[in-house]
């Protein structure tokens, strides 16, 4: 079975500055993958080399089958969908007067704006934008939307995109508990049709029961990775996130308490 992601031996080195240390991951087809760690752990520089914005200063990255650097990324990226507050922001800033309908059809061709030239909504589109609870939104211009409903605007997007593989950056980012809710109610349909995921977040709460694995990042090295529910437990996290904690599970949901008692850097992983 061919990896969907690969990093083999992977550093990312700026400015004299290691990143990203001797990493070693692989996503297999059907994995849901979780990825966790403080800011500053390495996980937008992670989703930059999946995503081919950036390149290994040492080792390699394969992604969909494909080495990057023998690949042309902009082909290779018409396969992957990314979902995140930041994306919303840009496309609302630069091109936010595009209408929800052709924002989503778009994603067929992986491209927005003016470079999506004459491409039109379909039944599909349409079938789609009442499927995520927006087809009373399909006229609306994107840059009047609620930061929910812009997110759930691209997840659609990439629904009609069909993806290999879907990024969520943090897609609750700034969402209150209905929205964040709402927003999951739509990942979970990912989930369900066994598309494979990378979910960034900082909270424990949003992971739902069908993720499988989990990766967690420490100063740019793997703290952790592997199935979630080995994963995820009170020292590993603890030791992560240098927060002493306990790990509560309730309907398959994971819930985090914080401990009274000082943290140690000794912390069992």
């Amino acid at each position: 079975m061919t990896p969907l992601v690969d990093f083999d031996q992977v550093y990312f080195i700026r400015q004299n500055r290691a990143i990203l240390s001797d990493i070693n991951w692989q996503i297999n087809p059907g994995e849901q993958w979780v990825v966790m760690g403080l800011n500053g752990s390495g996980k937008t520089s992670l989703l930059a080399l999946v995503m081919g914005y950036e390149w290994a200063s040492r080792g390699r990255v394969t992604v969909l089958g494909h080495e990057l650097g023998r690949v042309d990324t902009r082909e290779l990226r018409k396969r992957i969908g990314w979902v995140s507050h930041y994306l919303a922001e840009w496309i609302s800033r630069e091109h936010g007067r595009t209408m929800v309908e052709d924002l989503v059809e778009s994603g067929t061709i992986a491209v927005i704006g003016k470079q999506a030239g004459d491409v039109r909504p379909t039944n599909q589109t349409h079938q789609i934008l009442r499927q995520f609870e927006l087809d009373h939104l399909a006229k609306s211009l994107f840059q009047t939307l609620s930061q929910g409903e812009k997110t759930r605007v691209l997840l659609a997007r990439a629904w009609r995109a069909q993806v290999d593989l879907l990024i969520l950056d943090e897609p609750c980012s700034g969402l209150d508990i209905r929205g964040r809710e709402h927003v999951l109610g739509f990942v979970q349909q990912y989930l369900e049709r066994s598309t494979p995921l990378i979910y960034v977040t900082h909270h424990p709460e949003e992971i739902l029961p069908s993720f499988s694995h989990a990766l967690i990042l420490k100063n740019g090295r793997t703290c952790a990775q592997g199935v979630l529910s080995e994963v995820f437990t009170g020292p590993r996290l603890s030791q992560a996130l240098e927060v002493p904690l306990q790990v509560h599970r309730s309907d398959g949901r994971y819930w985090i308490q914080t401990l009274s008692q000082p943290f140690s850097h000794e912390t069992n992983s």
